[in-house]
């Protein structure tokens, strides 16, 4: 960083110039950054970055080496770069210059022109951006500037609407509550307004007007802060105000909520006032535009593997070359008196045979870089640019009409990997549901309330062939996030019942313990709230229903318009001073609230899971606290998301101690966020539990079908998520993903965990019996999936995230990859983000191809994790979107981009690669022959020109046809059949046996091509009707001519669909090379070279010419068409089939528009589907004398995980005495829940024997 060796770790003196100075001299980069206030350039000595922005990659100096440099990287351009430097040297090369430069020229010049014009576009961004205008504060008034005049330490003004030019730390604003509203959308794409809060000055230097802004700005007040860091979310720093405000610095905390980023913008608030702290390239914005993870498609790794091993048999063509060069110059040579050799220079001088041998070798390595295709690279960008931003993006049926979202490639280097996926690992929560929650149920001192079935009730039960009544009108929501229906307690009637005090605490922890902001009318029929949450929203307008309306927010009080209790009375407006705010956290699970009511009592109210809650309630007055949890497991069999509900009252003493302890905590620099954890551990303690909460979140459309095609297709489909247990199975089996069949293998070690919460045993027996069992489990799984294998049958695991953190371990993380690639569904519940990313990494590194998709901030490690990522934009932001690869909006798509945009883009790539070798080498294989037919002399049998123009004219427009338009099947028959998937999944069409054949095909034609031209067709006899036989150049030109119609010819056989493209490319590039040809031949020979009346007046005439260049064709194309004739008759596959049906459907349907007659679409295609038909449920699996299935070693270069990394702290488990003291021995619980075992039958002490037996 530009500050590193400047940066002060104490408070800058009063005299800035000579402090800052000595701050230059201090050596090491402190811990922190330390900035002075004031105008102009107030830490000018320290070197912090300015705020103007360059994000391009190149200038003008550096646009061409590095440009070329970037280019170069690629092995095969570094190779035509090598043959063309060769080439410049005439003793050498045995082609002219131009014909290897102009080629090499065109492929990089165009790659470049590409770059440029893109850097162009950001430098002009960029320019856009440093000059647009601002105010700062120049020590007296505020003066206009430009963006990139900024420094660190300025203060700056920004106006409504304008975004902000750098990261600043709040110091006023227009609104009476010193706050303002933010749009971030820009950074984390999420469109709700944030509210943001100024540093709280008021009370120590008055309103901050120019005098006290004159005041700042000596040089005596300085921020201490944290240095520039890529975290959005975070900040952590201290504003010291000195002289003359204050005769001792003054220390204030800073935290996110001062913070004001650049690129988000003002909203709905008319100015703020800020202090410059993060300038130009170390803003957090700035921060973060690094790169995403380089990921290239399994194809791609394969085919540097061919492009090595065509250089490899370069080399050796190239040496055995040289070798019979070298000894037909000294043995043979002399016999070929009309060469001369002993009159030549130092190519064949017979008298050094070394020399002669080297020349050849560079000879042959210019002359047979025609295996290798130079326009490779070009052609597959260009195939893949149209594959993804024309065909993916412009896709209507990916297209959201509700939210305007179409489907995007965020890049297009990984189009073929989307055919090749075995594994999909998805978030559930706004991926697999809507993340558009709705209040549906509450429990309430131990009472339910409630009513109605979910959609998830629904779908469970029609996939139990149980019918329900439709759903009533009544039924859908009685406003938007809010489906709750209860007489008991709707419309004020909880004021008629006897816990009422209980129901009015609920209501009110609903409506204060939340961090909303009302805008609007305040009225409860006409304001908007804005949440950071769909849950929080749903929250405030359940509390808003129930009659506790939150109508208003200020910096540090909201204003709440209560029910009383005696109905008589009118609504009171109830004014909670907030204290504080322990935000919610995935390590958290849970919010606080500290916040004093009018009447003088300090409550924290709080909501989280119930995990951590329990945890956490007082040992007295619980007596609903089992009541309350029975309610929440039977929703969460409904699939519905609840959250406890807590409070209790805090002493003003014990406040206040606790109060010191959390400012201390909160200006700490270093480890804030894990200080502030501890502090809030102090406070949440004894709480009173008084119910919970049932949020609906309904699953998208179109997802059971989904996840029925992506598994038919031979896809394993993993669910993570935070989710409670039976939650997540019920979604896991309304979605299809868990089917009726399927034998479930629970692993989790809730009776530990019971136990350990009950105080029966220690966090580290806990560790240590819990690690025992689940690799009991864990074993017994993997004897599941090896009686699954033998019954026919489907398996499924469920593990949670405590279990899931002893799997990962290297002890286990074996086993668990094992029984989890053996499962057809793999349910992952009560996860954190790293678990998530660690799960993928585990799975990647298997060598499964992966494809992760979510929704949230919380699935981005596991987006980039994965081979691919797909964000979901939804309703948690535009994070995981961000870091995706590709991103639509519902779930559903998900078929059509796996299925069929990536069986086609998988096929087309591939068989597109395949065809460019098959095609060079087949065309540098006669240039070969040739030079050994000459002695390996270096003589060329085409024209320099033929050569160069082969791989960009003649052949290349058909193989691009190929590439984009090639269908085997129709787009409906690729979702109707998802079989078909199978054959792209197992990489069949470019498996090195496959490639082999090609290769093999491609040495066949060029053979054959050879010998029927030089004799059959040319064999000696007179070409001409004046007896005249043909020479070298006519020759060759029968011989390009043939292989230009059989590679052309061989794209008409080798490609599936045909289009008006498909015709003007294979037949338009044989009537290119006529026309070339001819304009060649009447060129002058300046130009021409050897074409120069070669073809009109010579070749052209000559009958033999004509009728042979047609056999040789047939000849080089036989062998394809005998083999692909014996398989589609006698060994098709699916694709051959589902062709067969697709054309007899279409002929039938033609016949019956003729006639007027209704034809049965319904294609009888027999397909096995990758589903089992049989099941282990009721199966005992000892009987069956099965072994485990083997668990392989899983790689090592991935991270450990700790129960730290997830759980937090041991402390967090506090140490209980254990009820083992006594000697009694504490067993682990069952392998998994004994109702859905294939064991069921047995008790625990039969199961662990019978498994110990067999292992």
């Amino acid at each position: 960083m530009a500050d590193a060796s400047a940066t002060p770790a104490a408070p800058v003196a009063v005299t800035p110039s000579g402090s800052l100075r000595r701050l230059r001299n201090r050596g090491p980069k402190p811990a922190n950054r330390t900035l002075v206030l004031g105008a102009g350039h107030p830490n000018e000595l320290l070197r912090f970055r300015d705020n103007a922005i360059s994000t391009g990659k190149y200038n003008l100096a550096t646009f061409f080496p590095k440009g070329l440099y970037e280019q170069f990287r690629r092995v095969a351009n570094l190779y035509f770069l090598s043959v063309a430097i060769i080439s410049l040297f005439d003793t050498v090369s045995p082609i002219e210059p131009y014909t290897t430069w102009t080629p090499l020229t065109i492929v990089v010049g165009l790659s470049m022109f590409k770059e440029g014009i893109e850097d162009y576009k950001r430098h002009v961004q960029d320019r856009t951006q440093n000059l647009s205008a601002a105010e700062r504060f120049n020590g007296t008034s505020f003066e206009r500037c430009e963006w990139k005049d900024i420094r660190v330490g300025n203060i700056v003004r920004v106006v409504r609407d304008q975004f902000f030019p750098c990261d600043l730390i709040m110091l006023d604003s227009s609104s009476e509550e010193n706050s303002c509203y933010v749009e971030t959308k820009n950074l984390d794409g999420e469109t709700n307004l944030k509210t943001k809060r100024a540093v709280d000055l008021v009370k120590d230097i008055g309103p901050l007007n120019a005098e006290n802004m004159t005041k700042l700005s000596q040089g005596s007040s300085c921020v201490e802060c944290e240095h520039p860091n890529n975290s959005l979310y975070t900040y952590s720093g201290n504003l010291s105000i000195g002289a003359p405000l204050f005769p001792q610095p003054k220390k204030i905390s800073l935290n996110p909520s001062n913070m004001l980023l650049r690129g988000s913008n003002l909203r709905n608030t008319e100015w703020v006032v800020g202090i410059a702290v993060y300038t130009g390239h170390d803003t957090k914005v700035m921060m973060n535009s690094t790169d995403t993870p380089s990921k290239r498609s399994h194809v791609e790794k394969q085919m540097d593997g061919v492009v090595i091993t065509m250089l490899l048999s370069l080399a050796i063509l190239g040496t055995a070359s040289a070798v019979f060069c070298s000894q037909w110059i000294t043995s043979s040579a002399a016999r070929h008196w009309y060469i001369d050799v002993n009159e030549q220079d130092v190519t064949f001088n017979p008298d050094n045979k070394t020399l002669v041998g080297t020349i050849s070798f560079f000879t042959s390595y210019v002359l047979y870089g025609y295996l290798i295709p130079i326009s490779l690279y070009v052609s597959l960008e260009f195939v893949k640019v149209f594959q993804g931003f024309v065909f993916l993006n412009k896709d209507r049926k990916m297209y959201h009409k509700d939210t305007d979202t179409p489907a995007v490639a965020r890049t297009t280097n990984l189009n073929e990997e989307l055919g090749m996926i075995h594994t999909v690992l998805s978030d559930k929560t706004g991926t697999l549901t809507c993340n558009s929650m709705e209040f549906f149920k509450c429990s309430i001192g131990g009472v339910s309330y409630g009513e109605g079935i979910t959609e998830i009730e629904r779908a469970i039960q029609a996939r139990k062939g149980i019918k329900l009544p439709p759903v009533s009108e009544h039924e859908h929501a009685v406003e938007s996030s809010f489906n709750f229906r209860d007489k008991r307690l709707t419309d004020g009637a909880w004021r008629d019942r006897s816990d009422k005090q209980l129901c009015r605490g609920f209501f009110r922890v609903l409506a204060v313990c939340q961090t909303v902001i009302p805008e609007g009318n305040p009225t409860p029929e006409e304001i908007v709230y804005q949440a950071e949450s769909p849950d929080e929203l749903a929250f405030v307008v359940a509390a808003k229903r129930f009659g506790f309306f939150f109508k208003k927010r200020t910096v540090s009080s909201i204003e709440v318009e209560e029910q009383q209790l005696d109905p008589s009375k009118p609504n009171v407006v109830v004014t909670y001073e907030i204290l504080n705010i322990l935000e919610f956290s995935s390590k958290r699970k849970r919010m606080s609230v500290i916040a004093r009511s009018s009447n003088g009592k300090i409550m924290l109210f709080c909501k989280g899971a119930d995990s951590v809650i329990y945890q956490r309630l007082t040992s007295s007055a619980n007596g609903y606290k089992e009541a309350t949890q029975k309610h929440m497991d039977e929703w969460a069999q409904c699939g519905l998301r609840t959250l406890c509900i807590a409070e209790r009252e805090i002493e003003a003493q014990e406040y206040d101690s606790w109060n010191k302890k959390f400012i201390e905590a909160s200006q700490a620099l270093e480890q804030r966020t894990e200080l502030l954890e501890d502090v809030a551990e102090l406070v949440e303690k004894n709480l009173t539990l008084l119910g919970a909460t049932a949020i609906e979140d309904k699953l998208q459309t179109g997802v059971p079908r989904t996840i029925e095609q992506l598994m038919s297709a031979n896809i394993a489909v993993w669910v993570l998520t935070g989710d409670k247990q039976d939650t997540a199975i019920n979604i896991g089996q309304a979605c299809s993903l868990v089917t009726p069949n399927m034998k479930l293998r629970i692993i989790n070690v809730e009776d530990l965990v019971k136990k350990e919460n009950d105080g029966e045993i220690s966090s580290a027996e806990f560790e240590e019996l819990a690690m025992a069992s689940v690799k009991q489990q864990l074993q017994a799984g993997l004897i599941d999936a090896e009686a699954a294998k033998l019954l026919d049958a489907d398996i499924g695991m469920v593990i949670d995230g405590r279990s899931l953190t002893l799997a990962l371990t290297e002890e286990l993380s074996a086993s668990f990859l094992a029984l989890g690639t053996h499962c057809a569904a793999v349910i992952c519940c009560r996860v954190s983000p790293l678990q998530k990313a660690l799960v993928t990494t585990l799975v990647k590194n298997s060598g499964r191809i992966t494809l992760a998709i979510g929704d949230g901030a919380n699935d981005v490690g596991m987006i980039q994790a994965a081979h691919i990522g797909v964000g979901i934009s939804g309703q948690e932001g535009m994070q995981a979107v961000m870091a995706s690869d590709f991103s639509f909006a519902q779930f559903r798509y998900l078929e059509r981009l796996i299925l069929l945009h990536g069986r086609y883009n998988y096929k087309r790539i591939a068989r597109m690669v395949t065809y460019f070798f098959y095609k060079n080498i087949a065309f540098g294989l006669t240039i070969f022959i040739y030079n050994m037919h000459t002695n390996a002399s270096g003589q060329v049998v085409y024209n320099d020109w033929l050569m160069s123009s082969f791989n960009i004219f003649f052949t290349n427009f058909p193989v691009l046809a190929l590439g984009i338009l090639d269908q085997d099947v129709r787009p409906s028959s690729s979702l109707k059949y998802p079989a078909l998937y199978k054959e792209t999944q197992a990489n069949a069409q470019f498996t090195s046996k496959r490639r082999l054949l090609w290769f093999a095909n491609g040495i066949y034609v060029g053979v054959v091509s050879y010998m029927c031209v030089f004799y059959g067709i040319h064999g000696g006899e007179s070409d001409t009707s004046s007896g005249r036989t043909f020479g070298l150049w006519e020759v060759g030109t029968t011989l390009y001519t043939s292989i230009v119609v059989t590679l052309n010819v061989q794209m008409a056989l080798y490609s599936n669909f045909w289009t008006i493209y498909h015709h003007i490319t294979i037949w338009g590039s044989i009537v290119l090379w006529f026309i070339l040809n001819t304009v060649l031949s009447e060129t002058d020979p300046y130009y021409s070279t050897f074409s120069y009346k070669t073809f009109v007046p010579i070749v052209s005439k000559s009958a033999k010419f004509w009728l042979g260049i047609w056999p040789v064709a047939v000849a080089g194309l036989l062998p394809y068409i005998m083999v692909i004739t014996i398989r589609r008759n006698y060994y098709p596959t699916l694709a051959d089939k589902v062709q067969d049906f697709d054309a007899d459907e279409r002929n039938e349907r033609i016949k019956s528009d003729r006639e007027s007659i209704t034809v049965n679409t319904d294609v009888d295609v027999t397909v096995k589907s990758p589903r089992r038909l049989g099941t282990l449920k009721g199966v005992v699996v000892e009987s069956l004398g099965v072994e485990p299935v083997a668990a392989p070693p899983v790689p090592k270069h991935r991270r450990k995980l700790s129960f730290a990394d997830v759980w937090g702290p041991e402390k967090q488990f506090p140490d209980i005495a254990a009820s083992t003291s006594s000697g009694h021995v504490v067993r682990p619980p069952s392998a998994a829940n004994s109702a859905r075992n294939s064991l069921e039958d047995k008790n625990y002490t039969e199961v662990m024997s019978a498994i110990d037996e067999r292992l």
